[in-house]
């Protein structure tokens, strides 16, 4: 089944696509969704064409299909999103809120594409910082220690850190976790810091105001 599918994508897409693909052909078996969407970006493929190869072979494998409706098409634009914030943005990988508009915008649309309610596998994490000048760099610090798949990270003007996660079972213990770290983080005097989780908006139009709110 792969090898037809990754021929269909060299008549379709051509030859560079073709040897990306087949490249990333073993990762893709042994489940690991999130490093192929990093490969596919480093390769320099814009992630819409990553995903019209994904929808493609969903055509063809109702398991590929049912991995994609579970959560593998976050996994995908996540690990895709990782490297090109990294190229972008530096080793932090700390993007303009503009940036993560765009994600939640994204991922959104993706989600209704599969027929799925869009803040079912999303939500985002906030973590407000004390106002202490060695506070931003301890909470970039502390976040991506805590989220270390590729989630997408920005930065408000307010100060705050909003980062677009995956609701999973280990969501809540890994929130749980940082603001534990950051509890008892000597650099980080003055008033708490406070972290919790955002259930996701499910409609798209109302993005917007709930980011800006969220920014504010």
């Amino acid at each position: 089944m792969l090898d037809a599918w990754v021929r269909e994508v060299r008549t379709g897409w051509g030859e560079r696509a073709y040897r990306s693909v087949s490249a990333v052909a073993p990762v893709l078996c042994a489940g690991d969704l999130q490093s192929v969407g990093h490969l596919l970006a480093t390769d320099g493929h814009q992630l819409d064409d990553v995903l019209g190869w994904f929808r493609h072979l969903a055509t063809r494998s109702k398991s590929f299909r049912r991995r994609l409706e579970r959560g593998g098409i976050i996994d995908i634009t996540s690990g895709w999103a990782g490297r090109v914030l990294h190229y972008d943005f530096g080793a932090d990988s700390v993007a303009p809120l503009e940036v993560l508009r765009l994600r939640v915008q994204q991922h959104v649309e993706l989600c209704r594409s599969v027929g799925e309610a869009p803040g079912r596998n999303l939500a985002i994490v906030v973590i407000e910082g004390n106002g202490s000048p060695s506070c931003a760099p301890q909470l970039r610090l502390h976040a991506r220690r805590t989220f270390v798949a590729g989630e997408t990270m920005a930065a408000t003007p307010s100060g705050k850190l909003l980062v677009l996660v995956r609701r999973d079972d280990g969501l809540r213990s890994r929130t749980l976790r940082l603001a534990d770290a950051m509890r008892h983080d000597d650099q980080l005097d003055g008033p708490p810091v406070r972290v919790w989780i955002e259930p996701l908006s499910m409609a798209a139009e109302h993005i917007d105001s709930h980011l800006v709110g969220l920014a504010s």
